[in-house]
């Protein structure tokens, strides 16, 4: 979804732990968050002290999309390490889809008219907001697919590499995916490669993950079984990779916000505790009342 038309952005992805593997029959019978073809993403980078005001005005656009009934969905992730930044993440089968969905919002005038009046007071929150756009390649990712309800945030490095060096990062991933194949490794990923809205040397694998703990797990998961699995040439292509490829490489934890995301109902179905929580119920005078009298007195 173009949520702000052309608020989105580019996003890092890294290669963090995942969401342990479930049985696959068991998967079937959930609802699934898989890796879409095309990825629009925002990214949003907030003013110190203005994070908590911020998510409140970012609630109005998940309401003006409900209220419109609107058929394409996003998924706000909130940055849990470097910058202060929300990433607004949209999936589409084509380009095309989202040039329709761009031209749908604006024949609505009162869907447009609602999200423009939020467009004009975001800026007070942001320092930078910037657009970008993925293609998924599911050729070197794996086991993409994972529960919906659980699962609470990415993992995510990126990988920008020197020009000329594609065919080798290629080569180097898709032994890294043998050698988890190999190994029969728990987790999942993505992999996605930028194609417009920046530097187009640049590829990205998100991880998703259930709990950080996640991250405690990681280097024994990918221990003596995986570095036999990748075996002497699996561990040059990476090796090389790293020394001769790659102008820089970054990871870092993106957490689900459940208040700035437009998601589909099948999702709050899955975990409506999670993606959309009942307010809490406001205490009653008499409460407040008695618990002012028996508050301890400085």
């Amino acid at each position: 979804m173009n949520r702000k038309i052309t608020v989105l952005s580019a996003l890092a992805v890294c290669l963090g732990a995942a969401a342990a593997a479930q049985p696959q029959q068991a998967q079937a019978q959930q609802t699934m968050l898989t890796p879409p073809k095309v990825l629009v993403i925002g990214r949003e980078v907030v003013k110190t002290g203005k994070g908590a005001a911020h998510e409140k005005w970012e609630a109005g656009w998940p309401r003006a999309y409900a209220k419109a009934k609107w058929p394409v969905n996003y998924l706000a992730v909130s940055s849990m390490t470097g910058e202060v930044r929300v990433l607004f993440i949209a999936g589409y089968d084509s380009m095309a889809a989202w040039e329709s969905d761009i031209a749908g919002q604006a024949k609505n005038a009162a869907l447009s008219a609602e999200t423009l009046a939020l467009t004009e007071k975001d800026g007070d929150f942001l320092s930078e907001n910037r657009t970008a756009v993925f293609t998924y390649m599911p050729e070197l990712s794996y086991h993409p697919d994972v529960p919906v309800a659980g699962t609470r945030g990415f993992t995510i490095a990126s990988f920008v590499l020197k020009p000329g060096h594609t065919d080798q990062f290629t080569e180097a991933r898709k032994a890294a995916l043998a050698a988890h194949e190999k190994a029969s490794l728990t987790d999942h990923f993505a992999v996605y490669h930028l194609t417009a809205g920046g530097n187009t040397n640049t590829y990205l694998i998100f991880l998703p993950y259930k709990s950080l703990a996640e991250q405690d797990e990681f280097a024994a998961m990918h221990g003596k079984a995986y570095e036999a699995a990748l075996g002497e040439d699996g561990r040059k292509k990476l090796a090389d990779l790293n020394s001769q490829a790659l102008e820089s490489t970054e990871t870092q934890l993106f957490a689900f916000s459940p208040k700035m995301s437009y998601v589909a109902k099948d999702w709050i179905a899955a975990e409506p505790a999670f993606w959309a929580p009942k307010p809490e119920a406001a205490a009653k005078p008499a409460e407040k009342a008695a618990a002012k009298k028996e508050a301890p007195k400085p």
